[in-house]
């Protein structure tokens, strides 16, 4: 499955490169590898990037909560961000939006790590 990670200042960074996301045995490798990297990680704090990704199943949104629950269980932080405008849609169609805090792109998403407070 193509993805990327790395690691800097204690967060995780992990970009998937696939533009399509649909087929069921696709969206298998693809988590089996994002809990792959996940269990050998260190880091709590984790950015899942979309910025390559244009069209995703919506079996895509079960398995992205199902991974969310699992780093709440262990206390890690997810955040996605560089959500195309058509899918971050569906994310507000089906209020997932609530759930996963999304971010603009890498960079917000590093920082908002820091932020403290109401205000930031």
């Amino acid at each position: 499955m193509p993805i990327d990670s790395y690691a800097k200042d204690d967060i995780l960074t992990i970009r998937i490169l696939d533009e399509r996301l649909i087929d069921p045995e696709q969206l298998k490798r693809l988590f089996d590898d994002l809990y792959a990297i996940l269990g050998k990680s260190e880091e709590q704090q984790v950015v899942l990037d979309f910025g390559s990704v244009k069209f995703m199943a919506s079996a895509m949104l079960g398995k992205l909560v199902a991974m969310k629950k699992k780093c709440d269980e262990y206390k890690a932080k997810l955040k996605l961000c560089s959500v195309s405008p058509d899918i971050l849609e569906v994310f507000k169609i089906t209020k997932l939006n609530k759930v996963f805090d999304i971010q603009s792109d890498e960079a917000t998403a590093r920082k908002s790590f820091n932020k403290r407070g109401f205000f930031g």
